[in-house]
């Protein structure tokens, strides 16, 4: 099983929650800490972990509005 990679949001997005009662999009805010064990390049979604939660992101979502935690836009 690949690591987990982690990004910051740098602008916030929605996300589907599939197992959750209540609303089945939630929005990510600007700061977030979100992790993958997927590779981002290809389309379609994603699973990741937001909160401890596990969430659906779009692909291009994660490409456009995060930056891996290590870079400089993110300390």
């Amino acid at each position: 099983m690949p690591a987990a990679v982690r990004f910051c949001v740098v602008a916030p997005f929605e996300v589907i929650q599939p197992c959750i009662d209540g609303p089945p999009f939630v929005t990510v805010p600007v700061g977030s800490i979100i992790e993958t064990q997927e590779e981002i390049r290809s389309p379609g979604l994603a699973e990741i972990r937001w909160n401890n939660q596990p969430l659906l992101a779009r692909m291009r979502d994660i490409e456009d509005h995060t930056k891996p935690l290590d870079e400089p836009a993110c300390a």
